[in-house]
């Protein structure tokens, strides 16, 4: 999935050149709060699928190029509440860590995605003034549904997450990111409403998908156990932990012990073993690659055209990782 992301950011380094330092330089002494350095934001390097995903939903609905600056101002507002969700969920840590006592003291209780946050700001104010009216519309739906994934996980202090929450918070998180690049790639080419509705659906799969996936690598051995004890600290659910808990409830008690103290391989270790042996991964897998082919079958009723072949690769190819 990602070789091909990487390939098809290439082809269309034009449209998106320089996104990676101009981004930066929006944030960069703009008022980010004292003690944050912008390259917290960009931490692992540029994440390229949502730029792309811009780009190729408006060619997939009209076939035409968007104006290459407006098609630029919709990614970086897209990379900037990537980033302000980040930033974050960074407060969602344990009451008593200190990665959340650090992140709020340096936020000044600007922790609330849609509070005194500088990066949430400066993406409205791109979206007010894009050339399609409807883009601000887009930036708020998205960030309710951000919000309400915060909520969601607030909820997850106190019960066991489902199945159904996993994949709750998979569709508001990274499912309503990238279907706002994808809706707001087609408003850029004036798009009707019936290919608008597509590229959303198509969108929110793939990245509840992409959620998915983030999730499976999780228990990726070379990933280790640190990645998955941050989950469990910000009550964030995870689906193959919500699979194996619903075939036994125990799960939830040493996903709690990972999550309520300092890291503690043992328990990160039992965790991993538990929810594989339960089927937990298969689980997560299969739901995976439904995901992704209720992608593709959102791209049907658009013309064939390199752009829709495109996105249906991108999309093919997180099953096939699947």
């Amino acid at each position: 999935m990602l070789l091909e992301v990487e390939r098809l950011a290439l082809e269309l380094r034009g449209p998106l050149g320089g996104l990676e330092e101009a981004i930066i330089a929006l944030v960069d002494g703009e008022g980010l709060p004292p003690g944050l350095s912008p390259e917290i934001l960009f931490e692992g390097g540029m994440p390229r699928m949502r730029p792309v995903l811009v780009v190729l939903a408006g060619r997939a609905a009209m076939q035409v190029e968007a104006d290459p600056q407006a098609a630029f101002e919709v990614a970086a507002i897209a990379e900037m509440l990537q980033g302000a969700i980040r930033l974050h969920d960074v407060t969602l840590g344990r009451r008593d860590g200190r990665r959340r006592r650090a992140a709020r003291r340096v936020l000044r209780g600007a922790g609330s995605l849609l509070g005194a946050n500088h990066l949430t700001l400066r993406a409205l104010e791109l979206a007010r003034r894009a050339p399609a009216p409807e883009i601000l519309g887009e930036t708020l739906e998205l960030l309710r549904d951000v919000g309400a994934g915060h909520a969601l996980s607030e909820a997850l202090r106190t019960r066991p997450a489902t199945i159904a929450d996993s994949l709750l918070f998979a569709e508001e998180h990274s499912g309503a990111l990238f279907a706002f690049t994808c809706r707001a790639g087609g408003h850029l080419v004036d798009a009707g409403r019936p290919a608008i509705t597509g590229l959303g659906r198509y969108g929110r799969h793939v990245g509840i998908a992409w959620k998915l996936a983030e999730d499976l690598a999780l228990f990726d051995p070379s990933v280790g156990g640190r990645q998955l004890a941050h989950n469990a600290a910000a009550a964030r659910p995870v689906f193959p932990v919500a699979w194996a808990n619903a075939q036994d409830p125990e799960i939830d008690a040493l996903w709690r012990r990972l999550g309520g103290g300092g890291y503690d391989a043992a328990v990160a270790t039992e965790l991993t073993e538990r929810v594989r042996s339960l089927g937990g991964l298969g689980a997560g897998r299969e739901a995976m690659v439904r995901e992704t082919w209720a992608a593709r079958r959102a791209l049907r009723p658009f013309p064939p055209s390199p752009a829709r072949d495109s996105l249906d690769r991108l999309a093919a190819s997180l099953a096939t990782a699947a």
